[in-house]
C-alpha cells in the first residue's frame, strides 16, 4: 500500500468488544428491567392486567430514552475503542447516572402520559403540592442535563486523544461537533429548570415541552455542520 493511501486509512478501532462495553452493556440491562411494566406482582385479574397494560407508554418511553444514551456509548465504542482511565470514569459515570436517573424518568412520563389521557393511563405516582411538581421536573432536567454531559465528555476525550487514535482533520472536526452537539442537547434541562421555577403554576407543565424542541435540533446541526464543512479546506472528507 502507497504512503499516501496509508495517510488516509482509518485506523481500525473497536473491532472488538471490550470489558468496558461489555459492562455497560450489562448495566443498561438492569436498567430497562427497572422499567419493567409489573417488575412487584403478576397480575391475577383481566382487570389488574388491563391497568397494567396502561402503564406501557410510560415504559415505552422512557425504554426508548434508555437506548438513545445506550446508542450512544455504543456508537462513541466502536468509533474509538478507548479503554483507559477516563474512559472508565466517564462511562461509570454514566452508568451511575442511568440507574439514578430510571425512577424519576419513568414516573414524569407515566404523570405526563396520565395528564394527557385524562388518567386513562394511570399514574401511581402522587404529587400533593405543585412545589412537588417543580421538584420533579427539576430532578428529571438535572438527571437529563448531566446524562448529556456525560456523553459529551467521552466525546471530548476522544478528542484530546486525537494524535493517539490517528484521527484525520475530519475526524477530528466530527468528533468535536458531536462533544458540542450534546452539550446543546444538556442545554435544553437548564432552559426547563428555569422555567418550572419562573412560569406561573397553570404555565409551568411548559416546562416539560420544550424538549420537544429537540426533534428539530438535529437536522438544523448538521445542516449548519455541512455548510461549516464546505466553507473549511480539508475537511470535504474523514
Amino acid at each position: 500500500m502507497s504512503e499516501s493511501a496509508k495517510q488516509y486509512q482509518k485506523p481500525e478501532r473497536g473491532q472488538q468488544m471490550t470489558r468496558l462495553e461489555t459492562f455497560t452493556d450489562a448495566a443498561f440491562a438492569f436498567a430497562v428491567t427497572l422499567l419493567a411494566i409489573s417488575i412487584d406482582q403478576i397480575p391475577s385479574s383481566y382487570p389488574e392486567l388491563v391497568d397494567t397494560l396502561k402503564g406501557a407508554p410510560a415504559f415505552i418511553a422512557s425504554f426508548a430514552l434508555l437506548i438513545l444514551y445506550w446508542r450512544a456509548h455504543h456508537v462513541w465504542s466502536q468509533q474509538y475503542g478507548l479503554d483507559d482511565l477516563p474512559s472508565v470514569i466517564l462511562t461509570s459515570v454514566l452508568v451511575c447516572l442511568i440507574l439514578i436517573y430510571v425512577y424519576p424518568m419513568k414516573i414524569l412520563f407515566s404523570l405526563s402520559f396520565g395528564f394527557m389521557s385524562n388518567e386513562w393511563f394511570p399514574s401511581n405516582f402522587e404529587l400533593n403540592f405543585f412545589t412537588e411538581f417543580r421538584g420533579l421536573v427539576t430532578i428529571y432536567a438535572a438527571g437529563f442535563l448531566l446524562l448529556n454531559l456525560a456523553v459529551s465528555s467521552l466525546y471530548f476525550h476522544a478528542w484530546r486523544q486525537r494524535k493517539h487514535l490517528e484521527m484525520s482533520s475530519r475526524e477530528a472536526f466530527d468528533t468535536m461537533a458531536e462533544a458540542i452537539a450534546w452539550v446543546f442537547v444538556a442545554s435544553v434541562a437548564l432552559v426547563s429548570i428555569i422555567l418550572v421555577w419562573t412560569l406561573p403554576d397553570r404555565w409551568a407543565s411548559a416546562s416539560t415541552w420544550v424538549y420537544g424542541l429537540l426533534f428539530f435540533f438535529n437536522p438544523v446541526y448538521l445542516a449548519a455542520l455541512k455548510r461549516i464543512r464546505k466553507r473549511k479546506p480539508g475537511l470535504g472528507s474523514a
